[in-house]
């Protein structure tokens, strides 16, 4: 008698082991998808608007594509803005988790530190484009321009531009020809600095 209630807490301290180590693997197993977000936390490299990835840099020098979607808010010094407002160089953390194919989405993006804060962007080299504003898209703070090669390219307004820069920004409609400043991204994305 003595024995078998040895033996049944013996078996009830097991099935209280098993079930801890089953939470824990329900936690931080590959078997669970994203009931736990992680934060990633480095520099941005790259925004891709068209896979909707953006690429970090951490700090020990990992590389890490996570996904965003429609509903992704970039916070900013208690402001929300769209993830195109996101430029390379700005420092951020990023609330991840992992959607069904394993693959790091987020719907939060804080950012610690801007570029212009760092002092990461080369403003001493501003490229120049003038051409026709095809869409104004307020809510994410961009526009779409063709210019004179007929190449449509999305511009971005940045976060801390001065009020000038905003203010002419709201005040642009479709059909508009206008000569901005600024940095290129790559063949398809500006990062607007002023309006000429």
């Amino acid at each position: 008698m003595r024995a078998m209630k040895q033996l049944s807490i013996v078996l009830a301290l097991a099935l209280f082991t098993l079930a801890g180590c089953h939470e824990i693997g329900h936690i931080d197993g590959p078997g669970d998808y994203g009931s736990v977000a992680n934060e990633i936390v480095g520099e941005v490299m790259n925004v891709d608007s068209r896979s909707r990835e953006i690429e970090i840099r951490t700090d020990s020098g990992r590389t890490s594509m996570i996904r965003y979607d429609n509903n992704t808010q970039v916070l900013y010094r208690q402001r929300t803005y769209p993830v195109a407002n996101l430029e390379r160089g700005d420092y951020v953390a990023a609330r991840v988790q992992q959607d069904r194919d394993g693959r790091n989405t987020t719907n939060t993006i804080t950012v610690r530190e801007s570029a212009q804060d760092r002092g990461t962007v080369g403003r001493n080299r501003l490229d120049r484009i003038d051409g026709r504003v095809e869409y104004v898209d307020s809510r994410r703070g961009t526009f779409e321009l063709r210019d004179s090669r007929n190449r449509l390219i999305v511009v971005s307004v940045d976060f801390n531009a001065p009020k000038a820069v905003t203010d002419r920004f709201n005040r642009l409609r479709n059909g508009d020809q206008v000569r901005i400043e600024g940095r290129s991204v790559n063949a398809d994305r500006f990062d607007l600095e002023n309006f000429l």
